[in-house]
């Protein structure tokens, strides 16, 4: 099964405050899937997670590479296989934000998702719920939603 990874599920994950669900879909046989939306955002907040400060404030001080020297990022990445954004989901988007009312992040990982067959999402954004409801993409935010049929 095709599984899309959102950043919401990476960053808890690397907080360690939600790791069960990570935790069976990096055991399982599923295909895990992020795209660079998804890789902007981890890095993004995985910079104010390790440097205790605001990303901006650490690149502004230089330190983005103190700060990632001390956590293997790349290998952790290297779990998921990176989709590209398809041209047809930027439309595609743009329809979704007026239609579910998402962000333009949400809106082009869940037009990725349609665009490229990937038909589960797990995230712990409850801003999919609906949308992907319509859209006919399972959201999964539990290991009881994994293993629901």
């Amino acid at each position: 099964m095709k599984v899309f990874i959102d950043s919401s599920m990476l960053i808890e994950y690397e907080k360690q405050a939600k790791t069960e669900l990570l935790d069976a879909l990096l055991e399982s046989e599923h295909l895990l899937f992020i795209n660079p939306i998804v890789v902007s955002e981890y890095l993004y907040q995985m910079l104010g997670i390790l440097g205790g400060r605001s990303p901006m404030a650490i690149c502004e001080s230089k330190k983005i590479a103190a700060t990632f020297e001390s956590h293997d990022l790349t290998s952790f990445l290297a779990e998921f296989k990176v989709l590209p954004i398809p041209q047809e989901a930027i439309p595609e988007s743009i329809s979704m934000m007026s239609k579910h009312n998402l962000l333009p992040n949400d809106a082009l990982i869940l037009a990725s998702c349609k665009l490229q067959e990937v038909v589960v999402l797990a995230s712990y954004d409850s801003d999919f719920s609906i949308a992907c409801q319509v859209e006919g993409i399972r959201l999964i935010s539990s290991l009881s939603d994994l293993q629901a049929p």
